[in-house]
């Protein structure tokens, strides 16, 4: 063989040594492919080397499987290419094999295409191989395996111009491809006759394909140390060392020591053992130390990591777990944890935002800010393997980021991207800036990464979960504020830490929200209800706690302030509510301006206690309610009781009937301005306040109720004093336009009553009065069971008064002829359930109709109008 034995005999080896391994490693289409171009190079190298040495059984033999090899193997490059560049296109290869295996069939069995060669010796014992028979059909060999390659070269050409985040992955391939081909070609001049360098070009070729299937991260280091290969390499060193050294260690151990042939074999053959076990523990034990002790730390660190993980629920533990197990085994500079929001508050766009969270150092940059339709992001959840930038880079989803998203990637020096993903969802992202030293990331390094990944997705998508749940329990679902329960929770914790400091309390009560949601609809009283929340809440930002306290009142609970501090933050947020309406474009807003009263209290200045200083905020918010609204009040330590008193959960119907006892002479003095205009008005007020009573007690409604109906009754037209006398008074039908300006009493009530504390609770049945059952009254229009039951009361016993008395435009009407009206309309303008029962008490005589004036004469009336619409519809009433 020359003096080049050690050429075929280095590439052989080095093949099967790559096949062992391989075998061995988990499989996919790239490995498979790999390994039949491994498999193919052995037959080749190997044929030719037993061919060459005579091995048993022929030479023909070994020539053909060299030359079979050869052919796969040319044909193997390709498929590896195909599989590598992962084209599913089958056409090149399977013409490819067919146009092989035709040439391996017909030239084992004929020779045609290039016969085996003949031994020839040489007069120094040696033998050199002479091809006889050479045809023109050996082009046909040629062409097949050229067209290979020139189809492989282009096919990388096309790959490598591509813009592909794996483009430069194929460039060692291609240069492996141009030294094989290069490689025979050079077999053509005389100068390498007799040298192999078809087959050095091959081992060279193969490493090229070995290094791009590491970069491609296909698999890892640790599988060339596997039990196989350690045995491969144990026994194939020391067959080398013996096959060139055995008859001169055989002939030294003859001279030295005079023993028989039989001792001299065995003690060969000892020594040969021995040489094998010690190469295999070197072997092992080298390899070991380089790969396999690397892989142990990344296996502890993962399972240590797992570990915390799983025994904690709070996010900053578990980021701080992973930046910290990430530096101890990947040499990175910098170790940024992005974790996704759901919205960006700032923005107030619906877009997932990731931000830095967790960082290796507390002082680096966290500007850094990832949207979720940013290119980055959107590289990272088309796959759940980490992105090296260098490779991004190559990408056209990294030509489209904006200039400056580069340049933060740029001046945070990440150079790895690894994705936090749980079940399709991106939760977060891990950025490693460059490693010391400007080394590249490893296969095994990336390996870990994802491993970890992995762990660390689980985690935080279960404190996200648990995060979540806690901060449900703890918050109002509308609001985002802190909830009641948690309220009391924070105001005894942050009492009993420190009792002996100033603590002080503020609570907020929407005016005449119920009007407020009557007016514009619960859906407008929710909104209003988050803009006074959000207002509270960035105005009291970190100095203290913010909760709903309940449905229309909020509490703030403020550590370290005194009762002025407290007190002037309560007034910036008055201030601040009332503002609220000016940004509110549409005119309907303004019936109803949104104000609070507040109260404010403080330990130890006017409470000694957490008891005491709710009952003494809760007194004070009672208190401006009852004078005038929209104020805040400080309590003193005057104020403070320690037994007793009232507060204003015991505000009863005694209370409410002293309340309207003060402002009885109010509410009179405005019935007799109203009774100049309109003499009607006062005994009106008084005789639907009587039926109503009466419709109330009999519906099943408690004491409470039914004197909230008698209030409502006598200041139901209150309003009236707004209204021209010509109009009030007009003996004839009123116009449109007069019709629309007698409406507008429903509205002035509302807004006298406004202005009467504590008599708000009289709202939703005063402006509810001209409400129809079909949907059809006023103001409003709203219907059915929407209209409060109050208003419902008043309705019928409004109509029926009306009916029954005399009025500027009419004569009174007899009772049976205004009941069997209300009958008629039941369904239509009144309450069905409601008209039944007021019809049956007046008809057996538990409520007795007041009438005044003389009954008009039923043929007056017009019998196309009803009277529905002549009487009251014009607002008679």
């Amino acid at each position: 063989m020359g003096n080049f034995a050690y050429i075929p005999i280095s590439a052989l080896l080095c093949y099967m040594f790559l096949l062992t391994a391989f075998v061995a490693s988990k499989k996919n289409r790239e490995i498979n492919a790999f390994i039949i171009v491994l498999a193919s190079a052995i037959m080749w190298v190997g044929g030719s080397f037993l061919m060459r040495v005579q091995f048993w059984p022929s030479i023909k033999f070994w020539y053909d499987v060299s030359i079979a090899g050869l052919l796969i193997h040319c044909w193997s490059l390709m498929n590896f290419l195909y599989e590598f560049t992962g084209s599913k296109k089958m056409g090149a290869r399977v013409a490819g094999a067919l146009a092989s295996a035709v040439i391996i069939i017909i030239n084992t069995a004929t020779g045609l295409f290039l016969a085996a060669p003949k031994a020839v010796p040489t007069g120094s014992g040696k033998y050199v191989f002479v091809y006889e028979d050479i045809t023109g059909w050996i082009a046909v060999m040629f062409i097949v395996c050229g067209v290979e390659i020139l189809h492989m070269l282009v096919m990388l050409i096309r790959a490598n111009m591509a813009e592909s985040e794996q483009s430069h992955q194929f460039r060692p391939i291609m240069v492996g491809q141009i030294i094989v081909f290069i490689g025979h070609l050079l077999l053509l001049l005389p100068a390498f006759k007799g040298f192999p360098i078809d087959v050095l070009s091959g081992i060279v070729c193969v490493m090229c394909m070995f290094y791009a299937l590491y970069r491609r991260r296909l698999f890892r280091l640790t599988l060339i140390i596997s039990r196989g290969s350690c045995y491969l390499i144990s026994a194939l060193i020391p067959a080398l060392i013996f096959a060139y050294l055995i008859v001169p260690i055989q002939n030294y151990i003859g001279r030295i020591y005079p023993l028989s042939e039989k001792i001299t074999t065995l003690s060969t053959a000892l020594g040969f053992t021995l040489i094998t076990v010690l190469v295999y523990y070197i072997t092992k034990g080298m390899l070991d130390r380089i790969v396999t002790k690397d892989e142990t730390v990344r296996s502890e660190a993962i399972k240590s990591f797992s570990v915390t993980a799983s025994t904690s629920l709070r996010i900053d533990e578990i980021l701080d777990a992973l930046v910290s197990t990430i530096c101890d085994v990947v040499p990175a500079r910098r170790v940024y944890v992005c974790i996704a929001h759901p919205h960006d508050e700032k923005s107030g766009h619906g877009k997932a935002v990731y931000t830095i969270s967790k960082s290796t150092n507390p002082l680096d940059k966290r500007t850094l800010k990832l949207e979720s339709d940013n290119p980055l992001i959107t590289a990272l959840n088309r796959s759940n393997e980490c992105l090296l930038i260098e490779d991004f880079r190559h990408t056209t989803l990294y030509k489209s980021m904006w200039e400056e998203e580069k340049r933060q990637l740029s001046e945070l020096g990440i150079e790895c991207a690894v994705p936090l993903h749980y079940n399709n969802e991106l939760i977060g992202v891990v950025l490693l800036s460059g490693k010391e030293k400007g080394r590249r990331y490893t296969y095994d390094e990336l390996a870990f990464l994802s491993s970890l990944s992995g762990v660390a997705s689980i985690a935080l998508k279960n404190s996200r979960m648990y995060e979540k749940a806690y901060y449900e329990a703890r918050t109002d679902e509308l609001t985002g504020l802190l909830n009641r329960k948690y309220f009391y929770e924070t105001l005894e914790r942050l009492y009993s830490e420190n009792p002996s400091s100033a603590l002080a309390l503020i609570i907020l009560n929407l005016d005449d929200f119920k009007l407020y949601n009557q007016l514009y609809g619960n859906k407008e009283g929710d909104l209003a209800l988050q803009r006074v929340a959000q207002v509270i809440n960035a105005t009291v930002g970190g100095n203290g706690y913010v909760a709903r306290y309940s449905g229309k009142e909020f509490a703030v609970l403020l550590p370290g302030y005194d009762i002025r501090a407290a007190t002037n933050l309560a007034e910036n947020i008055r201030l601040q509510i009332m503002n609220i309406n000016k940004n509110l474009s549409h005119s309907e807003y303004m019936l109803k301006m949104l104000t609070v009263s507040g109260g404010v209290s403080a330990i130890p200045y006017s409470a000694s206690n957490p008891k005491q200083l709710i009952e003494t905020a809760d007194m004070a918010v009672f208190q401006v309610k009852r004078k005038n609204k929209n104020a805040i009040k400080a309590c003193t330590s005057d104020t403070v009781r320690s037994t007793g008193g009232p507060k204003v959960e015991e505000f009863t119907r005694e209370k409410r009937i002293d309340i309207y006892s003060e402002y009885a002479p109010t509410i009179y003095a405005l019935t007799a301005a109203i009774n100049t205009k309109d003499h009607y008005t006062f005994n009106h007020s008084k005789n639907v306040a009587y039926y109503a009573s009466e419709l109330g007690y009999a519906c099943g409604l408690n004491d409470d109720s039914v004197e909230i109906i008698r209030e409502a009754a006598l200041l139901h037209d209150i309003g009236k004093i707004g209204i021209p006398e010509s109009i009030l008074n007009k003996p004839g039908k009123l116009t449109e336009q007069e019709f629309e300006i007698m409406k507008t009493h429903v509205e002035n009530s509302v807004g006298i009553i406004r202005n009467l504390p504590s008599l708000d609770y009289v709202i939703p049945a005063v402006i509810g009065h001209h409400e129809r059952w079909d949907g059809k009254g006023y103001p409003r229009r709203i219907s059915g069971e929407d209209i409060p039951i109050a208003a419902r009361i008043l309705c019928i016993a409004d109509a029926f008064d009306a009916m029954i008395s005399s009025r500027s435009y009419k004569s009174s009407y007899s009772v049976p002829y205004a009941l069997s009206e209300i009958e008629k309309n039941a369904g239509t303008q009144f309450d069905p359930n409601l008209a039944e029962i007021f019809v049956r008490l007046v008809r057996n005589g538990e409520i007795k109709p007041i009438v005044s004036g003389e009954e008009m004469n039923f043929a007056d009336i017009d019998p196309d109008t009803s009277y529905m619409s002549k009487v009251l519809g014009q607002g008679g009433n």
